[in-house]
C-alpha cells in the first residue's frame, strides 16, 4: 500500500525541493526530477501488474474535510483505468525529462522550469488516483495554473505571458461548470466519494429537477443528464472541444517539452479520463450522450479542416491533437468508453513521439550549422513519416473495428448511422491529409541560407525515396497489428470498469475477425495520404484556376473560423467595457470618492477638535498623520493597476452571473 503512495509523492517532493533550493541547484534540476519521474513508472508497472493480478485497491490515507453532510476523505483509488494512465502518464513524462536536460541547457530559468514541469506531473497522477470528486477538482485546478506558469516560461514575449493568460481564463470559465457539477453530484449522492457515486447510480436514474421554477412552468429534466453536462462543460475546456478549443494552440508558446507534456501525458487527457471514469453515470442520461457526441464529432471535423491550410508545424500537431480529442468525446459520447481510452492512449504515445521528432528534425535542418556538418535529417525524417502514417490509421482501427463496430451499424435512425459514418471517415481523411503535410514541411522549404535541406538531388524530400517509402510501409503494417492486438486486450482490461451504452438496435451482432466494416475505413486513411502526396507533388503548380469558393474557405479555416474574432467581439470587449464603466461611476465615482470624503471629513473634525481643544502638540500630530494618509492614498489612486482592477470585475461579474444561472435553473 505504500508503494501506491510514493507515485505521486517522489514527483512532488522533487519539486518542492527544486522550489525550496532552486537557487543553489541552478542548472542541475533534471538531476532531481529525472529519477522522480522514473521511480513513479517503475511503481506504475508494479502497481499495474499488482491490479492484474488482485483487482482495483483502495488506499484510504487520512479525512480531509468533515462539514455537516459533508465529508471528504482523503484516499487512492488504483483500478484497471487508474493504472493505464499512470503508465501513460508517467512513462511519457519521464520521456519528456530526459528529452528537456538537453533541451533547456543554459536556460535562465532552468531550475523553475523542472520544478513546474514535475508538480504538472504529480497533479495528474494525483487526478488520475483520486477517489474523490472535490480532490479530483483541486489537482484539476492545479494542472490549470501549472498551465499557465509554463506557458509564460518566455515571459519577456508578449506572446507568451498573453497566450498564458488567455489559457488560464478559458479553463477558469470552464471550470465553473466542472464546480456546479461537482455540487450537484453531492446533492443527488450526498457524497463525493467517487466508488459510492458509482455503485448507486441506479438511485438517481429517474429522479428529475426543476428548471426555473420561479417561473411556475413545467421545465423538468433529468438529475443525471444535468450532472452529466455541467461536468462535460468542464472536460470541455480541458480537453480544449469547440468552442472552448481556442486556448490549446495558444500552449505552443510554451516550450517544446511543455508541449508534448500538455498535448500528450497531461492536462488533455483529463477531460475523457473524467467522462470514462464516471461512464456508468454517463450511460444513463441518452441526451447527455447525444450533445457529448455531436460536440465530439463537430470539434473532430473542424479541427482537422483547420489543420489543413496551417504553415506551422506546431500549430498543425495543436489541431491534430484538437482532432483526436474530438474523436475521443465522440467516443464517449456513443457509449465506446474502451475505446476511447485506447485512443487516448495510443495518441498519448504518438503525439510525444512527434512533437520530441519534430524539434529533432528542426534542429537537423538548422540553417545556422556549417553546410559540411549538416545532418541530413534522413533517419529522423523517416520516423517522423511513419508516426504521422500510424497515426493516421489507428483511429480507424479503434473507431471500426472490434467490439465497437455495432455501434457505427447499430443505429436506429438511418440519418444517425450516415452522420456518424460522414463524420468518421471524413476526420480520418482529413487526419491524414495534414499529418502528412505535418511530415513533409519540414522538408520542402529552403532555409534562409539558401540551401535546401534534406532533398534528393531531383529537389524530392527523402520521404518519397523507395528506401524511405518501404520503411514506412513495413512499420506502418507490423504497428497496425500490434495496435489491433493490443486494442483487443485493453478492450477486456477495461470492460469491468466503464460503462456500457444500449444500442439502439439490439438485434445487430458484432462479427469476428476483419470486414469490410474496416477495410472501408483504412483504404480511407490510405486515400487520404495518397492524396496528400499528390497534392504534394502539385504544390508548385499554378493555383490561379482555384475557385473563389475553395478560396474563401481556404481563408476560413486558415483564419480558425474567426472563432477569436468572435469571442473578442461578443464576450471579451463588451465585458472589458462594462469592467471599465464599472471602474470609473462604481470604483472611481463611488467608493474612491466615499473614502476620500471621509479621508476630508476626518482632516476637518481633526481641525476642529483642534480649535476646541487646546492641546495643540497633540493635534497637530493627528493633523500631520491625517495629511499624510491623505497623500498616500492620492499617491496609491494614482499608481493603482486600473488594469488588473479591471479583470477582476469582469471575472466577477461572469462568475455572479453563473451561479445566478445555477440557482435559478436548480
Amino acid at each position: 500500500m505504500f508503494l501506491y503512495i510514493l507515485i505521486p509523492l517522489i514527483p512532488l517532493a522533487a519539486s518542492i525541493t527544486l522550489a525550496l533550493s532552486g537557487r543553489r541547484l541552478s542548472g542541475q534540476g533534471h538531476r532531481i526530477v529525472i529519477p522522480a519521474v522514473a521511480a513513479s513508472f517503475v511503481l506504475s508497472v508494479a502497481a499495474f501488474f499488482d491490479v492484474v493480478g488482485g483487482g482495483a485497491v483502495r488506499v484510504p490515507l487520512y479525512r480531509f474535510l468533515e462539514s455537516g453532510d459533508l465529508v471528504v476523505d482523503l484516499a487512492l483509488f488504483i483500478d484497471q483505468l487508474t493504472v493505464l494512465l499512470l503508465l501513460l502518464v508517467t512513462g511519457v513524462s519521464a520521456v519528456v525529462q530526459v528529452y528537456s536536460a538537453r533541451y533547456m541547457i543554459g536556460d535562465s530559468r532552468h531550475s523553475r522550469f523542472f520544478a513546474l514541469t514535475s508538480l504538472f506531473t504529480s497533479a495528474m497522477i494525483l487526478l488520475v488516483m483520486s477517489s474523490n470528486l472535490l480532490l479530483t477538482y483541486i489537482f484539476w485546478e492545479v494542472m490549470g495554473l501549472c498551465s499557465y506558469l509554463l506557458i509564460s516560461h518566455y515571459a519577456q514575449r508578449r506572446s507568451a505571458y498573453r497566450a498564458a493568460t488567455k489559457v488560464f481564463l478559458v479553463n477558469a470559465v470552464a471550470d465553473v461548470g466542472l464546480g456546479l457539477g461537482v455540487i450537484l453530484t453531492f446533492r443527488a449522492f450526498g457524497t463525493l466519494d467517487i466508488p459510492q457515486i458509482l455503485a448507486n447510480v441506479d438511485r438517481v436514474a429517474g429522479e428529475t429537477v426543476q428548471l426555473a421554477p420561479w417561473l411556475g412552468i413545467d421545465a423538468s429534466v433529468s438529475l443525471v443528464t444535468l450532472i452529466t453536462l455541467f461536468l462535460f462543460v468542464g472536460a470541455m475546456g480541458k480537453s480544449a472541444q469547440v468552442p472552448l478549443h481556442v486556448w490549446l494552440p495558444l500552449a505552443m508558446e510554451a516550450p517544446t517539452p511543455v508541449s508534448a507534456l500538455i498535448h500528450a501525458a497531461t492536462m488533455v487527457n483529463a477531460g475523457p479520463f473524467l467522462l470514462v471514469r464516471l461512464s456508468p453515470l454517463i450511460a444513463l442520461s441518452p441526451t447527455a450522450m447525444t450533445v457529448i457526441a455531436c460536440v465530439g464529432g463537430l470539434t473532430a471535423v473542424f479541427a482537422a479542416l483547420v489543420a489543413l491550410p496551417q504553415s506551422d508545424v506546431k500549430r498543425t500537431l495543436a489541431y491534430s491533437t484538437i482532432s483526436q480529442l474530438g474523436f475521443m468525446t465522440l467516443l464517449c459520447g456513443l457509449g465506446a468508453f474502451a475505446a476511447a481510452i485506447f485512443h487516448l492512449l495510443a495518441h498519448g504515445f504518438f503525439k510525444a513521439f512527434l512533437f520530441l521528432s519534430t524539434g529533432n528534425v528542426l534542429a537537423a535542418t538548422h540553417p545556422r550549422r556549417h553546410e559540411e556538418h549538416q545532418p541530413t535529417g534522413g533517419g529522423a525524417m523517416k520516423a517522423l513519416g511513419m508516426g504521422a502514417l500510424l497515426l493516421s490509421v489507428f483511429p480507424p482501427i479503434v473507431l471500426f473495428s472490434g467490439p465497437y463496430e455495432d455501434l457505427w451499424r447499430g443505429q436506429g435512425f438511418t440519418a444517425a448511422g450516415l452522420g456518424f459514418w460522414l463524420v468518421g471517415l471524413g476526420t480520418v481523411f482529413f487526419t491524414s491529409i495534414y499529418l502528412f503535410r505535418a511530415a513533409t514541411t519540414l522538408f520542402t522549404e529552403a532555409p534562409p541560407s539558401g540551401r535546401v535541406g534534406p532533398r534528393t538531388d531531383a529537389g524530392q524530400p527523402r520521404l518519397f525515396s523507395g528506401r524511405h517509402v518501404l520503411g514506412v510501409a513495413l512499420g506502418a503494417v507490423v504497428a497496425s497489428t500490434v495496435v489491433l492486438a493490443a486494442w483487443r486486450l485493453v478492450g477486456d482490461f477495461l470492460s469491468p470498469v466503464v460503462g456500457r451504452a444500449t444500442l439502439a438496435d439490439p438485434s445487430v451482432t458484432t462479427p469476428t475477425g476483419w470486414s469490410v466494416w474496416i477495410v472501408i475505413p483504412l483504404a480511407v486513411a490510405l486515400a487520404g495520404w495518397a492524396t496528400a502526396s499528390f497534392l504534394h507533388q502539385r504544390a508548385s503548380a499554378n493555383t490561379r484556376g482555384t475557385s473563389q469558393a475553395m478560396r474563401g474557405l481556404y481563408v476560413f479555416f486558415l483564419n480558425k473560423g474567426y472563432v477569436d474574432e468572435i469571442y473578442d467581439r461578443l464576450i471579451v470587449h463588451p465585458s472589458l467595457s462594462l469592467s471599465r464603466w464599472l471602474w470609473h461611476h462604481v470604483d472611481v465615482g463611488g467608493i474612491d470618492r466615499l473614502v476620500l470624503s471621509i479621508g476630508s471629513f476626518t482632516v476637518g473634525f481633526s481641525r476642529w477638535l483642534w480649535q476646541l481643544v487646546d492641546v495643540r502638540g497633540i493635534m497637530g500630530g493627528m493633523e500631520r498623520l491625517a495629511g499624510f494618509v491623505g497623500v498616500g492614498g492620492r499617491f496609491f489612486q494614482r499608481i493603482e493597476p486600473r488594469t488588473v482592477q479591471q479583470n477582476l470585475i469582469s471575472i466577477m461579474l461572469w462568475l455572479t452571473a453563473a451561479l445566478v444561472v445555477f440557482y435559478a435553473i436548480t
